[in-house]
């Protein structure tokens, strides 16, 4: 069962949530302009595929689950990870299993916390790459890719070992996780999924020409770019 990741480069100030209920647009009456835009940008994105994989015209009722994570009210719709970095909005989606979705613009005020997070097999591995900051960053977002998905955020840090150079990681806490991720010009992403991740779909979503497949990995597809790193996931030491 593959995962869909879909990504929106927004440009616009307006947005249009013709795919959205009206009780969820009124909601948002009382955000600030910028919290409203994006918490609608993010629901817009994911009504529209919503609409393209299984025709509903109306994004479906989502909560909030008592880790933070937001998801469907029926929980025999697909699991779905929100991410925003800059003017990049993003959805990761997967009828089976639990996802978690990073996006991270690349920049070098968030190092410190990068470097209090980092084993010494991190450490080794980002001095070993042409560019530290972006070597850097993609370690960040697969580090929250797969704590979003745990729904344990920062607090479960601790959780988390990964072995970059040989394409592994351990979670103590979803133990089955694998993640794909790839570095660009400016900005990182991380997707990961438990109980695996063997087929990714990568779409673009435009306003104007709506949802796009840009590309597809997989084992029998696997990606050019010289960044793209997939960590399985290592028996946990108990």
């Amino acid at each position: 069962m593959p995962c869909h990741f879909i990504r929106w480069d927004t440009t616009s100030e307006s947005v249009n949530p013709h795919r959205l209920s009206q009780d969820l647009v009124e909601k948002t009456q009382r955000f600030s302009i910028k919290r409203r835009k994006r918490f609608l940008q993010g629901r817009i994105l994911l009504a529209e595929m919503m609409f393209y994989l299984y025709g509903m015209r109306i994004l479906p009722s989502i909560i909030t689950s008592p880790t933070g994570r937001p998801c469907f009210t029926d929980h025999h719709l697909p699991d779905f990870s929100l991410a925003y970095a800059g003017n990049t909005v993003g959805v990761l989606l997967s009828l089976e299993g639990k996802v978690g979705l990073d996006i991270e613009v690349m920049r070098a005020r968030s190092r410190n916390l990068q470097h209090q997070y980092q084993s010494l097999t991190e450490n080794t591995w980002v001095a070993a790459q042409p560019d530290r900051l972006e070597a850097e960053t993609q370690l960040w977002s697969i580090r929250q890719c797969v704590l979003k998905l745990s729904g344990l955020g920062n607090d479960g840090q601790g959780t988390l070992h990964m072995h970059p150079f040989s394409g592994h990681l351990r979670s103590h806490t979803t133990p089955n996780v694998h993640v794909m991720s790839d570095s660009e010009e400016y900005l990182s992403w991380a997707c990961a999924r438990e109980p695996e991740l063997e087929r990714l779909i990568c779409w673009h979503y435009d306003s104007e020409r709506g949802l796009q497949k840009c590309a597809e990995i997989s084992s029998r597809t696997p990606s050019a770019s010289a960044h793209f790193l997939k960590l399985t996931s290592l028996a946990t030491i108990r």
